[in-house]
């Protein structure tokens, strides 16, 4: 026997409780969005991760080039020794034969057959060969870094070292077959080159030297690499403790060196530095007053000495920002272009001129240059003690 049909009313109920058309229309529709959004987000996400990925191998780049900058310059040396001077502060050590024959001692001062200067990079390069494009500040040294090819085991042997930003297409370091490759565009960027010279063929010994500041300016556009890339700043501060020049004091601080230049061969009792002629702002002369943390002042003299300490700044930006500004441009970008805008000429507004430039990566309104691009950019600041100045207000 068969069961009989249930009632038309269990039936009923049994259909009311399935889902309508309109319902499963809108549940696809609100999980189309809710996986729309949810890819959006990862999108955003990926896009935001590998962009962050790419600034900080950059700036990391950088750090390593800026680290590597300061832990050199923190070994430069003038290796100083004692000579007799005439009584028109003539040294004896160069002359020979009638001359050294003549020579009346007067005095017993210090002497140093190497060199340390820093300053303004167009002033430091502007007979350089090949001309260099650059702008904010450079340093030369020597220092026992022991790089050479023919004495492997002289670990301190001295090597001609030097700093600077350079702005071209770095056509040099490019290999050839990538430059002859089918749509390869050079890529115009300031760039931190270091200057390293070979002991055995460092030119600050060369007796056929032109000038005596041939040895980085014949040498700078030619014996060059990159350290890092996308540098628009690097400002360099040789400055004495502040025990022995306080910041708060009339000489700010920057006593030893109030317009950033700084060269260790200036002539004893020189009132001017002759060896830069023309230099704007001028090299200063040998003697200088200090003003002392105790309140009291001193003289003291840069001739053949080594700044205690030295304030090294670097400003980066990224290599997305640096598309942007550059295109295909082969000049200077003038949002990054800080020759007219006077900074770093001023040793006493260092930090105001280091916001400056921030001002101007954030396209602050009112910028010196104008910059209307946000860029991202990063600052490198410290200060390092030159461990081999033997400084002596003597």
């Amino acid at each position: 026997m068969s069961t009989p049909p249930p009632p038309l009313r269990h039936r009923g109920r049994r259909s009311r409780a399935a889902f309508t058309l309109v319902e499963l229309l809108v549940s696809m529709v609100l999980l189309v969005l809710v996986v729309a959004i949810v890819l959006q987000m990862s999108d955003q996400t990926g896009r935001i991760w590998h962009a962050s990925a790419a600034k900080i191998q950059s700036f990391q780049d950088a750090r390593a080039g800026f680290e590597a900058m300061t832990r050199k310059l923190s070994q430069a040396t003038l290796n100083t020794y004692y000579d007799y001077y005439d009584a028109s502060n003539h040294p004896r050590a160069p002359l020979t034969g009638s001359n050294l024959a003549n020579f009346t001692p007067t005095r017993y001062d210090r002497m140093s057959d190497l060199h340390f200067i820093s300053g303004q990079a167009g002033t430091l390069l502007k007979d350089s060969s090949p001309p260099i494009v650059t702008q904010t500040h450079a340093v030369f040294f020597q220092a026992p870094l022991g790089y050479s090819v023919s004495y492997q085991r002289l670990d301190n042997a001295l090597n001609s070292c030097g700093y600077f930003l350079q702005f071209d297409d770095a056509s040099q370091m490019v290999p050839d077959h990538v430059v002859k490759t089918p749509g390869y565009q050079p890529r115009y960027r300031y760039r931190l080159m270091e200057l390293m010279q070979r002991t055995e063929q460092s030119g600050i010994y060369d007796p056929a030297a032109k000038t005596p500041n041939s040895w980085f300016t014949d040498n700078a556009g030619t014996s060059s690499r990159v350290l890092a890339e996308n540098v628009i700043a690097l400002v360099l501060l040789p400055k004495l403790s502040p025990r022995e020049d306080d910041p708060g004091l009339q000489g700010k601080g920057v006593s030893i060196a109030p317009n950033y230049n700084y060269n260790s061969r200036v002539a004893l009792g020189a009132t001017n530095d002759d060896s830069w002629p023309g230099a704007t702002p001028a090299f200063p002369p040998d003697s200088f007053t200090t003003y002392p943390s105790d309140g009291t002042t001193a003289q003291a003299s840069r001739h053949h000495q080594l700044p205690p300490t030295m304030r090294v700044a670097m400003i980066v930006i990224d290599e997305a920002s640096a598309t942007r500004l550059q295109g295909g441009s082969a000049n200077v970008p003038t949002a990054i272009d800080l020759h007219a805008t006077g900074l770093f000429t001023d040793a006493a507004n260092m930090s105001s001129d280091l916001q400056a430039v921030e001002d101007i990566c954030s396209a602050k309104p009112g910028n010196l240059t104008g910059n209307r691009q946000r860029l991202t950019y990063h600052v490198f600041n410290t200060e390092i003690i030159m461990r081999e100045a033997k400084w002596s207000n003597d």
